[in-house]
């Protein structure tokens, strides 16, 4: 599930005790992916496995959305300060209690706008997280 979609939250802890030698290993094979976290490459090892993923990629490694082209990422850096300009408006509009329907609809068409850019499927305003 990506990370910051609704239904994503995860609540179990898993621990895994290792020794020095395969504590290393683990850090080699994670850095190797391009992974900066252990648990991060942990997780994405186990979710490979079970999905047999064979896609030619080191196990674990991170599989982001591609990147995009300048125009895409030009349109995508303006959503970006807008989005920022909205957090500014918001922190404003806190100051007098509740936060305006307007204002709360804008910054959610803003932040789906942005996930579509990134191929993301965007978040439905009915179901919050």
């Amino acid at each position: 599930m990506a990370r910051g979609t609704p239904g994503s939250k995860r609540q179990h802890t898993v621990s895994v005790r290792l020794n020095d030698a395969e504590r290393k290993r683990w850090d080699e094979a994670r850095v190797e992916s391009g992974r900066r976290e252990l648990g991060a490459w942990v997780r994405a090892v186990v979710e490979d496995r079970l999905a047999d993923v064979g896609d030619g990629q080191a196990p674990g490694a991170e599989r982001r959305p591609a990147p995009l082209d300048p125009v895409t990422q030009a349109a995508y850096d303006e959503l970006c300060r807008i989005g920022a300009n909205l957090n500014q408006l918001v922190r404003y509009s806190h100051q007098d209690g509740a936060l305006h329907p307007a204002i709360e609809g804008a910054l959610f068409q803003v932040g789906n706008a942005a996930l579509a850019l990134r191929g993301i499927e965007p978040m439905d305003p009915a179901d919050p997280e």
